[in-house]
């Protein structure tokens, strides 16, 4: 979200500025302009609010002109009719002759000089954008220490949001604005539930998880990076006297993210990069991040007999979590039609042997490799 604030008196344009700050807008999502020149540069489809001055140079150098009433032709011309309006002037006694015209547009009118007024309208305007606002990614996260990450990241901007029943924390990656969403439990219902929820709303660009999982053995190592390019559910099927039949349904990811993905992680100075500065206990032996078939289920494996027969339903199965298909069939079916990455760390082959020594390596690893991808998936 871009609020675009057109005004070339320093004073008022960093009043209003200010005033969008304390209600909660990101500086890096708040656009100068100076003048109808700057407007037209910097006016783009992710502007949602313009606020405008009514006397403006059309150029650097240029005196003052009725430009506010341009702006608005520009706005409507360009199609944009969705964008929010505001116009705040120093020289009210103008406001009779051009009110209907702005009011027709559902731009309100307001005198700088009543502060009150303009900021608390301001903030309310804030307040109706914010709750349907667009977000360029999500990354989903099922456990507040895979989370924990990012919140360690200062070059994020991390800002902490609870509304909506969504515990979430939205950041700045490559300029772009997202959410990092903590669901509120493990497993594939509600990672359906809440994925399907939040990318509805925000409607992004692109979809991501990051996190641990378990790996099957022969297929994958203790600290690896999995990228799942195919994910599946091993519970759907059906049971009867002879047992259980599978009918796993899957979802790919698509084939730009895949690419790109690949490229990524065939860079010799990834892990290197993923790794830089930890002090955390490390795998025994280091092994190459993959592109991976995932599978995903309900319930904690900790059975070598059981994983066995999950690894059968599939000869590729690299790894096993609770919540990757979930996200992956949501992006699938979302009307938006986001892209999809998800990248967990293998802390353990599932089955018997379970513990906690890889868990805070592995999420900080698929979180930066997320944080990585997403920079490289906005810069092309």
């Amino acid at each position: 979200m871009k609020i675009l604030v057109v005004e070339d008196d320093d004073t008022k344009r960093g009043e209003i500025s200010s005033c969008l700050e304390h209600a909660g807008v990101p500086r890096s999502c708040i656009i100068p302009a100076k003048d109808m020149a700057e407007f037209l540069g910097a006016f783009d489809p992710e502007v949602k609010l313009c606020i405008i001055d009514l006397r403006l140079p059309a150029f650097e150098g240029a005196t003052q002109d009725n430009n506010g009433v341009g702006i608005l032709q520009a706005i409507d011309k360009a199609g944009a009719g969705h964008v929010k309006l505001l116009a705040i002037s120093a020289y009210p006694e103008e406001f009779s002759d051009i009110r209907a015209q702005f009011e027709s547009r559902g731009c309100l009118l307001l005198d700088f000089n009543h502060k009150e007024v303009w900021q608390g309208v301001l903030k309310q305007m804030v307040l109706e954008l914010q709750s349907a606002e667009q977000m360029d990614f999500i990354i989903f996260c099922a456990l507040r220490k895979e989370r924990a990450p990012y919140t360690a990241m200062e070059e994020l901007g991390g800002s902490a949001k609870s509304n909506d029943n969504l515990t979430r924390l939205d950041v700045t990656i490559a300029g772009r604005r997202g959410t990092i969403v903590e669901m509120p439990r493990m497993g594939l219902v509600d990672a359906a539930i809440i994925a399907g929820k939040c990318i509805e709303r925000f409607r992004p660009k692109i979809v991501a998880m990051s996190g641990i999982c378990a790996g099957f053995t022969d297929r994958a190592e203790l600290g690896q990076l999995l990228v799942p390019e195919l994910a599946y559910e091993y519970q759907s099927g059906k049971w009867s006297d002879e047992g259980f039949s599978g009918e796993p349904y899957q979802v790919p990811i698509g084939e730009r993210v895949r690419v790109l993905a690949r490229a990524l992680i065939e860079d010799p100075g990834l892990l290197p990069r993923l790794e830089h500065g930890l002090r955390l206990k490390r795998p025994m032996q280091m092994s190459q991040p993959k592109l991976a078939t995932f599978t995903s289920g309900s319930a904690v494996i900790a059975s070598d007999e059981y994983m066995l027969q999950v690894a059968a339903l599939h000869r590729r199965v690299s790894g096993l979590d609770m919540e990757v298909y979930a996200v992956h069939r949501a992006a699938h079916i979302a009307s938006c039609m986001p892209d999809v990455i998800c990248a967990k760390t293998v802390v353990d082959l599932a089955g018997g042997d379970k513990d906690d020594t890889l868990h805070s390596y592995g999420c900080v690893i698929s979180a930066r490799f997320t944080v990585e991808f997403l920079e490289s998936y906005f810069q092309q």
